[in-house]
């Protein structure tokens, strides 16, 4: 099977499969080759191609807007990182609850307690440029330390 995706011959790898994409999709989407991804998705599209699909292109909205999909633990895990990445901790935890991952739970941990860092940092500038008498130099060095903050927030 693996031989006929390289050479794309979708049509009998799903053959071979006994016509089942979905297995011949989740294989190709397992490899990570979003080429031959979106390639197969043209051929045989189907809910599961499409949100592997955006998922691998971090079109995380049209992820969460798949309907039909079937959910594997791989495919929570993915859906709980869309919803870090769309800043929505609440349904973060919601898919990770699906499957018992240490290393999802850390994540989501770890990016609550980067996004309170920097809110904090948020309002610590908002304070000092409140003061009559503002120390541009804090005011500084607070913003530099919050866009810091914010890009390990967006790389977690």
């Amino acid at each position: 099977m693996n031989l006929l995706v390289d050479q794309k011959k979708y049509k009998e790898a799903v053959q071979l499969q006994g016509n089942h994409p979905e297995v011949v999709e989740s294989m190709i989407s397992k490899k990570g080759d979003v080429n031959t991804l979106k390639e197969f998705q043209q051929a045989f599209p189907s809910p599961n191609g499409a949100f592997d699909l955006a998922y691998h292109e971090q079109h995380w909205k049209d992820m969460m807007n798949q309907l039909g999909v079937e959910m594997t633990d791989k495919r929570y895990e993915m859906k709980a990182y869309g919803y870090l990445k769309l800043d929505k901790v609440k349904e973060a935890k919601e898919e990770a609850a699906h499957i018992q991952n240490q290393e999802l739970n850390q994540k989501i941990k770890a990016y609550e307690k980067a996004k309170k860092e920097v809110e904090e940092t948020e309002k610590q500038v908002e304070e000092e440029k409140k003061k009559d008498k503002k120390d541009e130099n804090k005011i500084k060095s607070l913003t530099d330390q919050q866009k810091k903050q914010e890009e390990a927030l967006k790389n977690l």
